[in-house]
């Protein structure tokens, strides 16, 4: 029946404002008792007064035994009277005071008609009378008393009636209390263990499914309604993810494949930014960053640098005769045997067009820089073959001295360029063989060289 959280919350609403409803009511009944008691005994206490002043009255007229005083006590009694009357309107137990009262009445009259109807008065009378009439004082004390141990009876019947009305109410208040508390208990447990079970089926299906489980669902037993329209809608989302999402496995391997692509094409983007894309040696960029961490290395540990600016010989001649295919293969080759000419420590790059720079690094001395320069140049002019025809170039070079020359990356570049167009123009106005010329130009150009400073 309850197979909802809005009807569970429903009906403990309904419960929860039944049950203090009770509460209201029960306090309610309780304040009218005491009120209803109240005035009951109030009641008493007023009767209680009035049979006392007509016992005082009656004492009053014993003693005088005058009609004046026995107006007073005529008064006094139909006082009485009148609240007896008034009261037992109100539901009071008063029937055996309004008889005592009408029987004090009688007897006043019968004393009034008796000895106060003559015109002799009180004082003719004879001793047979005044025996008559302390009887019927007697009786009048009597009646008196009897009202007075009346009303403490009606006094104690007031207070076992309220108690007994007050122990009915409690009893039937705490009964409806216990009753709503039990039902607002159970709701409320009921409620809780069903939300939780709810709760917990939930969650661990979004845990199976946060692990990669695409085959997470929840048991839609024992659930709410709200749950199960979660559940459900879970269920129908878990199944669409089935049949459009990869495993997690898939996924990974992706990823994976992924990343290494992307590492692959970062490397390759590296390597292109700095190397020459036709000779794969370092390009201008790239030269430039190792010749800067060189110097400073050579700074830290007191070595020298010798710095070579190769210009190839007759490189445009066979450019335009053969095609830039004979061009791109001399400079493969020109990069290929600096590189197996030069030490492990040593580098090289290409800075555009046919110029190459060489760095000898790690030097204690320059003497080795002459036998490394006609190294270079015998090297760079072996033949090379290319579609059956033999080439040949040969280089001019300019050399730069750090820390003799110069301390500074681009000062070292500049004095080496400009060494480099000296041999150059030296070579052009040699007269000599060209082989001999070549060696002997260079030769003597790195020893002129040498001496040159920065400006």
């Amino acid at each position: 029946m309850l197979d909802s959280v809005n009807k569970k919350l429903f009906a403990l609403s309904i419960t929860t404002m039944l049950l203090t409803l009770f509460i209201v009511v029960s306090f309610s009944q309780v304040s009218f008792e005491r009120k209803r008691t109240k005035s009951e005994l109030d009641q008493v206490v007023t009767l209680q007064l009035s049979v006392d002043m007509l016992r005082s009255q009656l004492w009053v007229f014993l003693q005088f035994s005058d009609e004046q005083s026995l107006g007073l006590v005529e008064h006094a009694q139909e006082e009485l009277a009148e609240r007896l009357t008034q009261y037992k309107q109100n539901g009071a137990l008063l029937e055996n005071m309004i008889r005592m009262n009408q029987s004090l009445k009688a007897i006043l009259n019968q004393e009034k008609k008796v000895y106060f109807g003559g015109a002799s008065g009180v004082d003719v009378f004879g001793a047979e009378d005044i025996t008559a009439r302390g009887l019927l004082h007697s009786r009048y004390n009597m009646i008196v008393q009897n009202m007075t141990e009346e009303l403490a009876y009606v006094h104690q019947s007031v207070l076992m009636s309220s108690d007994e009305r007050q122990n009915q109410v409690m009893i039937y208040a705490g009964a409806w209390l216990v009753i709503s508390s039990i039902v607002v208990s159970v709701l409320a447990w009921r409620m809780f263990f069903r939300f939780r079970t709810g709760v917990y089926a939930i969650k661990g299906a979004i845990g199976r499914l946060a692990e990669g489980k695409l085959d997470a669902k929840i048991d839609r037993e024992d659930l709410d309604t709200e749950f199960l329209a979660v559940a459900t809608f879970f269920n129908k989302m878990t199944n669409s993810l089935r049949e459009t999402t990869v495993t997690k496995q898939e996924l990974e391997e992706e990823v994976r494949r992924q990343t290494e692509q992307l590492k692959l094409k970062q490397e390759q983007l590296i390597y292109l930014s700095e190397h020459d894309p036709l000779t794969n040696i370092m390009n201008r960029r790239a030269f430039d960053n190792k010749l800067e961490r060189a110097i400073l290395n050579a700074a830290r540990t007191h070595c020298k640098l010798a710095l070579f600016f190769i210009d190839l010989d007759k490189f445009k001649e066979i450019n335009d005769s053969y095609g830039h295919d004979a061009g791109d293969a001399i400079l493969v080759e020109v990069a290929k045997r600096l590189i197996d000419t030069i030490r492990e420590t040593d580098f090289v790059g290409r800075i555009g067009g046919d110029e190459f720079i060489v760095c000898l690094d790690h030097l204690q001395d320059f003497t080795v820089v002459p036998a490394k320069a006609k190294q270079l140049i015998d090297s760079i002019s072996e033949p090379i073959q290319f579609n059956g025809h033999t080439l040949n170039v040969g280089a001019s070079i300019g050399v730069s001295y750090y820390p003799d020359q110069t301390q500074s990356k681009d000062s070292l570049l500049s004095v080496a360029d400009e060494a480099m167009y000296r041999a150059k123009q030296l070579k052009k106005s040699a007269n000599s063989n060209r082989e001999s010329s070549v060696c002997q130009v260079v030769s003597d150009s790195v020893v002129i060289l040498a001496s040159v400073k920065e400006e």
